[in-house]
């Protein structure tokens, strides 16, 4: 009797053990929950062995769950992120700051999202924007953003609501633009795009 009743105790141990993990499993939020991190990563994309484009972020963190029979799958950068665009030259035309982005990774729903205090630089044409929240399509090949945004030339200032532009942020148009001004240059104006400057040629 008393060998029944020590199997019984034993039975019940392992029992409330097993759905006491059960539990503790189950109660994990993967949309809370990383699946991956990244420190200081870094990644470049490569065309005919030219550099497209090379992108930085302190962290990064990847997110895939299921929730309502609805699959998630993104990375989230944070703690600064920056993107630098070549043209087919190899000159750095392009250069995106922003406090994070995130990166859809779905098949056919893929999407980059830079997000707060984003800041575009064309140095070839000596262009600055800034916005809140900039949208990347890579399959259409371009930029937009539906928020307030100022871009700055040599041929003065523009702001609006609303804009879009190719990839390399070299042919921006604003939808809605307001309380804009222009710059007359003298007709011996240079714009010098000091970031690609190698120097004079050596004469031998």
């Amino acid at each position: 009797m008393k060998t029944n009743r020590f199997i019984t105790l034993i039975f019940l141990a392992v029992l409330a053990a097993s759905c006491k993990d059960s539990i503790s499993i189950n109660a994990i939020d993967f949309s809370q929950v990383p699946t991956q991190t990244v420190e200081n990563i870094s990644a470049r994309q490569y065309q005919r062995d030219n550099m497209t484009y090379d992108m930085t972020a302190a962290r990064m963190e990847r997110y895939e769950y299921v929730k309502d029979s609805v699959k998630y799958s993104y990375e989230l950068y944070l703690g600064g992120f920056e993107l630098l665009g070549y043209n087919q030259d190899g000159l750095l035309e392009t250069r995106l700051t922003s406090d994070g982005a995130r990166h859809n990774t779905l098949l056919n729903d893929e999407q980059w999202v830079a997000y707060g205090n984003v800041h575009i630089e064309n140095f070839l044409k000596g262009e600055h924007s800034f916005t809140d929240t900039l949208y990347w399509d890579r399959e259409e090949q371009i930029i937009y953003t539906n928020n307030f945004i100022k871009m700055y030339s040599p041929q003065g200032l523009m702001q609006g609501y609303g804009m879009q532009s190719d990839e390399k942020a070299s042919n921006a148009v604003i939808s809605h633009p307001f309380d804009s001004y222009g710059v007359t240059l003298d007709s011996t104006f240079f714009f010098f795009d000091s970031v690609n400057f190698v120097g004079p040629m050596q004469r031998f």
